[in-house]
């Protein structure tokens, strides 16, 4: 009879224990939030940029207007006349000021901006100078770049039975730190040996 008893008051414990774990916690909630924002809701892919032939790589955007982008490449440079291919990885901001929103289907940004940092990984492309060069021959790293891009950007909200939300294409043109000094000390280089024309997609998920 005790044990019995006793098992009767071990079921009710449990019980109690499991429907207090069900009900309603703000700070589960408050974590299962903060969790889902790490979750990558964009992937884009990209021609050229000085971040490879092809990149692509998974993203975020946030903010009031979700006027906010971070982006993660992986990008690849392919083997030309001989030469070993090589992987690049890129990590990218992007703003977007305004947008204008012609109908339910169709919206365009006439302005993209932001910075990029680009490393280039393999053998030809260091960080450090050689030993082979003097001191001071070299004051820039090979394998490290950072960008500055202007852009534009055309955006088609995707119909209710597919998967995901947004597909926008754009293109930008961009520079980079080494390309802007080395036009300051030479001035027989032109804005076109230092800008740079990039196409991609952006593929925007719930």
């Amino acid at each position: 009879m005790k044990q019995t008893v006793l098992l009767i008051l071990l079921l009710l414990l449990c019980t109690n224990l499991v429907c207090a774990k069900s009900e309603y916690d703000p700070t589960i909630e408050k974590y299962q939030i903060g969790w889902s924002h790490l979750i990558p809701r964009q992937i884009k892919l990209q021609f050229a940029g000085s971040m490879g032939m092809f990149s692509t790589g998974p993203g975020w955007f946030y903010g009031r207007r979700n006027q906010w982008e971070t982006d993660i490449f992986i990008g690849a440079i392919p083997r030309i006349n001989g030469s070993k291919g090589h992987v690049t990885i890129t990590l990218k901001q992007t703003y977007t000021p305004f947008h204008f929103q012609f109908n339910d289907r169709f919206s365009y940004e006439p302005l993209t901006t932001g910075i990029y940092l680009n490393k280039i990984f393999g053998e030809y492309f260091w960080s450090r100078l050689p030993e082979k060069y003097p001191k001071g021959y070299y004051f820039w790293a090979v394998n490290t770049r950072f960008h500055v891009f202007l852009g534009q950007a055309f955006t088609f909200r995707l119909g209710e039975e597919t998967t995901g939300k947004k597909l926008s294409f754009f293109y930008e043109f961009n520079t980079n730190d080494l390309y802007l000094i080395s036009a300051w000390s030479n001035k027989t280089i032109g804005l076109k040996d230092v800008i740079g024309l990039s196409f991609g997609l952006r593929y925007r998920v719930f």
